[in-house]
């Protein structure tokens, strides 16, 4: 009986899981850029924040997703945690829409469900339709899974040695909590933990209290997901993660001692165990977020002190000013060297580049990160400047130099996009265990010392107008693309004498790549110098 049991639990929850898993990937891709619009309109107003957590988490089933999408707005500096954490309380309460759902026990519909998502995805011609229909078949794959669990289980009802193992959840409330975290850390999905808990208790093995602890459990066990996702993130991203454990945990030792008196009160609401399970899990979150919301201030301010440091922060040159748009030349002048600040920002970028490609760092990728939004930022704010400057009286020389100054704005901007590649690849080389080979190691070094000195060259050409600097910068490039020639001629050779391994030398050549355009972008900036081509 017990073979039966276990087959029929493990092959249930494969499903369930299964099911969570396709319904949840599916709404996201549905909604992803949805998700990010909402969540790119996180305000400092704390109870609109908790509102669009709970929206978001609802799109798409999963508080892992919101806080895994959070914390990647975080790394990249355009959120605060003071912003994040109200958003995070609302995933909580957004994320028992699942139980709730789960406990209409819609178990026998649960094959139309499957047919209806497969013919939708399998004749469906436009691919949202097809997602769509992904979205109804993981629906109905969930309740199967719920189905056959409960089945598996019915047998155990009668087992009193079973029952009263279960039962001890209740008596022993420390351990009911502890089981409910450790399952949800084991599963991953704290929707997976509350459907099994309505499953069990459905078939008479666990008793409202029991599953009451289970639940609290399965709440802090969640929080595990964002504690992976904000490793090697900026400390504000770990904190967030730290706060959505810490969220979980106060709340449990609020309610803990109110239990009994809950436990009057909320079968009122409902006679049916899985809704009194699935009222559960909503009502914790909506108490935990209406009790710690007022806290927010205080709640950043213990973080900062568990978590204690500064993050890498956004560069800004600071030379836009409004009051100098009324003397044009002044204006022209700050535009150049907020400017400069980003071929700066992108000579720091390429160094940090150049230790991730010989030693990968997950600080300095994320740096990387930041440096790159800090340069897009800087692009924006100089375009938007120059169109105010055209707005004012130019001279002749002026209104030609307006331009030219934007192509070399959008020139940088790609430099930068170009390190963020080299970045991305030397983070592919590190997660794949591949390295280059000694030969294409120096190879890399000596591309990487001549790019550092044609970008050395343009910035001090276009500081100073330097015309020599301009020429050293040109003939530096004709070297690199001859180097670059030569370089991909030698990994051809290599990968035939087998000396080089196709993946790493996959990235080398994309490497080789990314360096060549990033300095045929610089180059355009030093033509504009010596008033060549589109300048």
């Amino acid at each position: 009986m017990y073979a039966e049991v276990i087959a029929g639990v493990i092959g249930g929850l494969g499903l369930f899981l299964f099911g969570i898993h396709l319904m949840s990937s599916s709404l996201k891709t549905l909604s992803l850029g949805l998700l990010r619009d909402l969540l790119g309109k996180i305000t400092s107003n704390r109870i609109k924040s908790v509102f669009l957590g709970i929206v978001v988490t609802s799109l798409v089933q999963s508080s892992s997703a919101t806080s895994v999408i959070l914390i990647g707005f975080l790394n990249a500096g355009v959120l605060t945690l003071a912003a994040a954490l109200p958003v995070i309380f609302g995933a909580n309460i957004g994320t028992t829409i699942t139980a709730q759902l789960i406990a209409f026990k819609l178990t026998k519909s649960a094959l139309l469900f499957v047919f209806i998502g497969a013919m939708v995805h399998l004749f469906a011609t436009k691919e949202k339709t097809r997602n769509k229909g992904l979205a109804v078949l993981g629906f109905g794959i969930l309740f199967l899974g719920l189905a056959m669990m409960g089945s598996a289980v019915k047998p155990l009802a009668a087992n009193e040695a079973v029952i009263s193992l279960l039962l001890k959840f209740g008596a022993y409330p420390l351990l009911g909590v502890a089981t409910g975290v450790v399952l949800t850390v084991l599963l991953q999905s704290s929707s997976t933990t509350i459907g099994m808990v309505i499953a069990f208790a459905s078939a008479g093995l666990l008793d409202l209290p029991s599953s009451v602890y289970l639940v609290l459990g399965d709440n802090i066990g969640t929080c595990v997901t964002a504690l992976v996702a904000s490793i090697g993130g900026r400390r504000s991203s770990r904190r967030l993660a730290f706060g959505h454990v810490m969220f979980n945990i106060i709340g449990t030792a609020i309610v803990l001692p109110f239990i009994p008196l809950y436990l009057h009160y909320v079968p009122m609401l409902s006679g049916d165990i899985a809704r009194q399970i699935a009222n559960t899990h909503t009502i914790f979150n909506i108490f935990n977020t209406i009790v710690l919301l007022p806290f927010v201030p205080l709640f950043v301010k213990f973080l900062e002190r568990v978590v204690p440091g500064q993050d890498y922060e956004k560069k800004e040159g600071g030379y836009l000013e409004a009051h100098l748009l009324t003397t044009p030349d002044l204006a022209i002048r700050a535009a150049l060297r907020e400017l400069s600040v980003m071929l700066t920002v992108c000579q720091e970028m390429l160094g940090k580049v150049r230790r991730c490609i010989e030693d990968y760092s997950h600080k300095l990728k994320n740096e990387i990160t930041v440096d790159e939004n800090s340069v897009d930022d800087m692009q924006k704010k100089i375009t938007t400047y120059l169109a105010e400057i055209t707005q004012t009286g130019l001279t002749d020389r002026q209104r030609r130099l307006v331009p030219a100054i934007l192509h070399s704005v959008n020139d940088v901007e790609k430099v930068g996009d170009y390190c963020e590649d080299i970045a991305k690849l030397s983070q592919r080389l590190y997660e794949n265990n591949l390295s280059f080979s000694p030969q294409a190691q120096a190879e890399m070094g000596r591309l990487f010392d001549k790019t550092e000195a044609l970008m050395k060259h343009a910035k001090q050409a276009m500081d100073y107008n330097d015309e020599k600097a301009a020429l050293i910068s040109l003939n530096i490039d004709e070297e690199i693309d001859v180097l670059v020639d030569q370089y991909k001629l030698n990994h051809l050779k290599r990968l035939e004498e087998g000396s080089c391994f196709s993946n790493a030398g996959l990235v080398f050549s994309d490497i080789l790549t990314d360096i060549e355009r990033m300095n045929d972008h610089l180059c355009n900036i030093t033509k504009g110098v010596l008033h060549r081509g589109k300048r």
